[in-house]
């Protein structure tokens, strides 16, 4: 059935011609035939492709000679430094999820990715991570693009579901005659990172220039950068100092002191009897032959874990930037059929091999490995310390068990073919476009140095065989034997040890850096295989008439079309990792579909023309009707407003509703276990910290717990976390007002300002356990609700497993204004160009919980959401010279929330991130009719720093720049 259906809808796009228009912008040409008709000028945010429309929403673009001016090996990166986009993923910090090093999926708004439509030439193209339709912007090769353009707001009307927030396009050659090669390499002063960039493009007019055929084939490297080359042996962390329970100092030679990689201990207990690691008077720590000593503390500590001038963990093992290298092969053809007709068609192939590496493995859901007291490698001064201990607690950087990394392949296939031209003759003023589109993505992931736990928690029991006097792991002389730390720190039901692992168990040691031995880490450690691939195939068409009828005002346009998409994903994990057996606790295989049909129309409507105060006035809208196999139906709509006061002063503006359907991942990502620390709010101490004490302590007694309950779990809570099939769709509304200004007594000057504010309701998040736990008990209305039934609670209260799906519970919201100016003018013999591009977000608000207002989390100004952020870029000329300078801002911001910092505002030493300013300059000579153009840049000019503990690698730091000051060379040479 859905093979039939599927053929009948690529039948009808091609025998009705009604296919997705793609978004570009053509130079006029002299001729008027009609295949110049087929090239009109159309915007992105639009189907109609009318000279005399400009685009219902703001667009901000990113040209090819921007593109070069940065001197960007891969794109990504580059687009996170446009004031409309987050970086949620840049190459530095791509690594805080599973699979993801190396990705660059796109931000708009810091609405999230999920909701950040890409297309390539306005069409869509395959995801990069499994389960979702985020596109991976790091393949799309730097040397074909002509350029990038931004929508903001809801565009659902007009590209169908994702574009919540807006749409990022790629613009991409469509036809090239002739050879070029372009070369480029960099070097960073800190360290080893280096880049490298090869592209060569050629294409050829054939059949009397009727047609047109070109290949580019671009490859781009990157070493990787890891912290002591960057920034050396500092460490920082936050101490809280005698003066006040929150005057803290960010201090540096700082670090947490609770782990080591040797090892360490305490022999302090709390007043619940278990080991209390935050006394510094009483902990321990291993030399590297195993001996005990006194953890050393040279400055002042604290009760948070943190200490200055003293023994603890460091960053120098992180690393900045993944090992990572992309071949892309790109291609185009295009063939007139006739004065009318024209077929196309755009390919592309990309591998992409990333490698990083996070921390090393270490305790697991308990933060500690335990030892028991007969333990082989107890040598006598950790004995007669721990005498009175049942068991010795170990807090310990297992760096000797080896980094955990990921080696990763992806290849990434992308085709389109496509019919376009006058539909009804070349007299008709009817344009079509039809095509299909088919991409997948295929990705082999090696988990390197997955430990697997059973096994090194059966190596850590070690004990002396009496038989042989040989240390031997204990389950191979005791099989029965409960061991304590594969019992706490898995999801073992037990603690007792297979005897399939038991019979090849090598013992080791863990007292002391370096103590691991190299025959036990390769037995412990797994490189497990993950697998995914994703596939997408679109077909459709559209049919479009800028002259479907005259009014006084002039013609109105008008856009209609179908289409039809299906979306796959499937992921097949390791059985090791599936099962829970290793590190990365248990992660399931998952697959998933979905298909689409969908309608569309949109139509320009010109209202009034040259009068006074209204050179041009024109309204329009867009509609778009999805029926989705999962969710069923969506509706999406737009009206717009371009209002032309006269050739200087242009007023738009726009309202749409969009939707975003779920995408696979949160629909059949399927569920895993995970582990997190709560506080349970129905403690004694943490009754007055509920939004009303009174209701939380009554809801606390209705689930039958005691006035005095304590909380006794000392350690993190299981739960699970994963889809929800039931989801529904998101629903948005977007808002869009500004001016156009160019005046014509100032040639080559241009500027606008937009008002722009989204609102997400039905937002799809999934609560932590702890707000799982707390809203179970704060709510007014008792415990009947869901959250009760996702905490559960053993026979004597304590809670024992938590579980959070991804629900319909979210809204989020926000505002703010963009601000672009540019001008062009002759100096000095040459042209100077300026362009500025700013943002300023006005507020930025986040309610976890849609049905309760007054739980708002404001994120303006907080780390990763500036208020301001910036680029201005000046380029000079003259002859065969070109120099341009850029600068990138981005305002500082809290490192902590905003209600956190307003109820305790002596955070303000350590509380606060300073801005970023980071400036680039390039330049180039030409030499005359030989076709060569050399190169040179700076990025980072002044290897300005990150604030202080900032390093790139987390969501908020990503705003700047970690690599310091680097340098590149290259050349570009046409052949003739």
């Amino acid at each position: 059935m859905n093979r039939k259906l599927l053929t009948t809808a690529v039948c009808t796009a091609l025998v009705s011609a009604v296919a997705p228009a793609y978004a570009q912008q053509a130079n006029a040409a002299s001729n008027e035939d009609s295949i110049t008709k087929i090239e009109a000028v159309t915007v992105t945010g639009s189907r109609i492709s009318n000279p005399n429309v400009v685009s219902p929403a703001p667009v901000s673009v990113l040209t090819a000679e921007d593109i070069k001016a940065t001197g960007a090996v891969n794109i990504g990166d580059l687009l996170t430094t446009m004031p409309q986009l987050a970086t949620t993923f840049t190459m530095g910090n791509s690594g805080r999820f599973i699979g993801t090093a190396g990705v660059a999926m796109q931000d708009l708004r810091n609405l999230g990715t999920a909701r950040t439509l890409v297309l390539v030439n306005g069409r869509r193209m395959v995801g990069a991570s499994a389960g979702t339709s985020a596109v991976d912007t790091n393949l799309i090769p730097a040397d074909w693009v002509e350029r990038v353009e931004v929508i903001t707001g809801g565009a659902s009307a007009v590209y169908g579901a994702d574009a919540v927030s807006g749409v990022v396009n790629f613009i991409l050659k469509k036809k090239y005659e002739g050879a070029n090669a372009h070369v480029q390499i960099g070097d960073s002063q800190h360290g080893g990172f280096k880049e490298r960039l090869f592209s060569f493009t050629a294409g050829t007019n054939f059949a009397d220039d009727r047609g047109n055929v070109a290949i580019s084939v671009e490859h781009s490297q990157q070493d990787p950068l890891w912290f002591p080359d960057r920034f050396g042996r500092q460490n920082y962390a936050t101490v809280l100092t005698p003066g006040g329970a929150y005057d803290g100092l960010l201090l540096p030679n700082s670090r947490n002191y609770i782990y080591t990689t040797g090892g360490a201990f305490s022999t302090a207990f709390d007043s619940r009897g278990n080991p209390n690691p935050r006394v510094p008077s009483q902990r321990y720590v291993f030399n590297p032959d195993g001996s005990v000593r006194k953890q050393r503390f040279d400055g002042i500590y604290d009760n948070r874990n943190n200490c200055q001038d003293c023994e603890g963990l460091t960053n120098n093992e992180t690393q900045l930037q993944p090992d990572y290298k992309r071949t892309t092969v790109s291609s185009v053809a295009s063939f007139d059929l006739s004065q009318d007709h024209r077929l196309y068609f755009e390919g592309m192939y990309s591998k992409v091999a990333s490698k990083s590496y996070g921390s090393a493995a270490f305790a697991g859901a308990n933060n500690y490995h335990i030892i028991e007291k007969d333990n082989a490698y107890i040598r006598p001064d950790l004995a007669t310390l721990t005498a009175d201990m049942d068991y010795i607690r170990i807090t310990r950087d297992d760096l000797d068990s080896g980094l955990r990394g990921e080696d990763t392949e992806r290849q990434t296939a992308r085709l389109v073919f496509g019919i376009e031209g006058a539909a009804f003759g070349s007299e008709s003023g009817w344009l079509y476009d039809a095509s299909v589109n088919y991409g997948r993505t295929q990705e082999r992931r090696r988990n390197l140095n997955n430990r697997i736990m059973e096994r090194f928690y059966a190596g850590l029991d070690a004990v002396v065989d009496p038989s042989s006097g040989q240390i031997v792991c204990r389950s191979k002389i005791d099989p029965t034997h409960v061991n304590e730390s594969f019992y706490n720190n898995t999801s073992s039901p037990d603690g007792i040890i297979s005897p399939e692992v038991a019979a090849s168990c090598i013992p080791f040691s863990i007292f002391g850096d370096g103590a691991i031995n190299p025959a036990a880490r390769e037995w412990f450690n797994a490189t497990t295989i993950s697998k995914a691939r994703l596939t997408q195939f679109v077909a459709g068409g559209s049919l479009t008439n800028n002259n479907l009828f005259d009014l006084p005002a002039g013609p109105i346009s008008f856009g209609a079309g179908v289409e039809y998409r299906r979306e796959t994903s499937e992921t097949n994990n390791d059985p090791l990792d599936i099962s829970g057996q290793t590190f990365l606790n248990a992660i399931p295989s998952a697959r998933g579909s979905y298909n689409v049909r969908e309608v569309w129309t949109e139509v320009a409507v010109p209202l009034l023309h040259d009068i006074p105060l209204i050179k041009s006035l024109t309204v329009g809208a867009a509609a778009r009707y999805s029926k989705y196999d999962t969710i069923g139906s969506t509706r999406a709509w737009r009206y717009n407003l371009d209002w032309a006061i006269n050739d200087s002063l242009r007023i738009r503006g726009n309202m749409s509703a969009a939707v975003r359907a779920p995408n696979i991942d949160e629909l059949f990502g399927g569920q895993s276990q995970n582990f997190g620390i709560v506080d349970d709010p129905c403690d004694p101490t943490e009754i007055p910290n509920g939004k009303d004490p009174a209701v939380r302590a009554r809801n606390c007694a209705a689930l039958g717990l005691p006035a005095d309950f304590i909380d006794r779990i000392g350690s993190s809570n299981e739960g699970l976390q994963g889809s929800n099939p039931d989801l529904d769709p998101e629903t948005g509304r977007s808002w869009t007002a500004g001016f156009v200004f160019t005046p014509t007594f100032l040639e080559g000057f241009g500027f606008n300002v937009d008002y722009w504010k989204i609102r997400i309701e039905n937002a799809i998040s999934a609560p932590t356990f702890q707000e799982t736990a707390d809203h179970c008990v704060d709510s007014p209305s008792g415990i009947d609700n869901i959250y009760c039934r996702n905490a559960q609670r053993r026979a004597d209260g304590q809670l024992d497993f938590l579980t959070s799906i991804n629900q319909n519970i979210s809204l989020i919201e926000t505002d703010g204004v963009d601000i672009a100016a540019y001008y062009t003018h002759d100096l000095w013999g040459g042209r100077m160009r300026w362009d500025l591009n700013a943002t300023k977000v006005l507020s930025y608000d986040d309610y976890p919980f849609q049905e309760d207002p007054e739980d708002n989390i404001d994120r303006l100004k907080t780390l990763g959401y500036p208020e301001w952020k910036a680029t201005l870029r000046a380029g000079y000329s003259r002859d065969n010279w070109d120099v341009n300078w850029s600068t990138r801002f981005a305002s500082g911001g809290l490192r902590v929330s905003n209600e956190s910092y307003a109820s305790n505002p002596k955070q303000t030493n350590v509380s606060w991130a300073g801005s970023g300013v980071f400036h680039d300059m390039r330049g180039s000579y030409t030499f005359k009719d030989t076709g060569l153009q050399i190169y040179g840049g700076v990025t980072n000019v002044f290897d300005s720093d990150p604030p202080v503990n900032l390093f790139g690698t987390g969501f908020g730091s990503g705003l700047y720049d970690q690599i310091g000051r680097a340098y590149y060379v290259g050349l570009n040479y046409k052949f003739n």
